[in-house]
């Protein structure tokens, strides 16, 4: 057991952990290198990854945003190494809540997702084309063209005002890039 501080410790596995302690556990700002190469650098608690952090994965995908008791819960981004990202909400190591979804084929679904996979309303982009969306557990109900384009518009459920985007019928959902913070 570690006394509270910064310390450093290599676990039998091969493991090591650097940074802050607190009776005897991981707590505070660290680092974990895994023995199979993946890494962690950010918040502990209680020996669980827990605050703000970003886990690297041996296969070269990155997570980057929140933790609760070691998963990935709150608000946060994924880098899949072969292209893809998704940005948005989390819950419980799912994607989970409102997010977008960039394909590596140039698609681009923003909307909402339960489970990791769509689920209710949104936008797919696919190249100059956006088409309003309903889902049922990734399985497409309803497809329809956008009805308008606009370059100026309503925040996303998140407190993101979109400055380039496209609405439809949804009014409160649109898709685009994200510039500026509201809330």
């Amino acid at each position: 057991m570690y006394p509270d501080g910064v310390h450093a410790h290599t676990y039998p596995s091969g493991s090591r952990y650097e940074g802050s302690w607190r009776g005897g556990k991981k707590h505070g700002k660290g680092s974990y290198f895994y023995a199979g190469g993946g890494r962690y650098d950010g918040e502990f608690a209680d020996d669980k990854r827990h605050g703000r952090g970003k886990y690297t994965y041996p296969d070269g995908d990155v997570y980057e945003g929140e933790f609760i008791a070691g998963r990935r819960e709150g608000r946060g981004k994924y880098v899949y190494a072969k292209g893809e990202q998704y940005d948005g909400e989390w819950l419980l190591d799912r994607m989970h809540g409102f997010g977008t979804y960039k394909y590596a084929t140039g698609k681009t679904y923003t909307g909402f997702w339960q489970e990791d996979t769509p689920h209710g309303k949104g936008q797919l982009m696919d190249g100059a084309v956006t088409y309003d969306v309903t889902y049922d557990r990734g399985t497409v109900l309803s497809q329809t063209p956008a009805r308008k384009a606009a370059t100026e518009g309503p925040m996303d459920p998140l407190g993101w005002l979109t400055n380039t985007f496209a609405c439809g019928t949804l009014g409160n959902v649109c898709a685009g890039e994200r510039s500026e913070f509201r809330k």
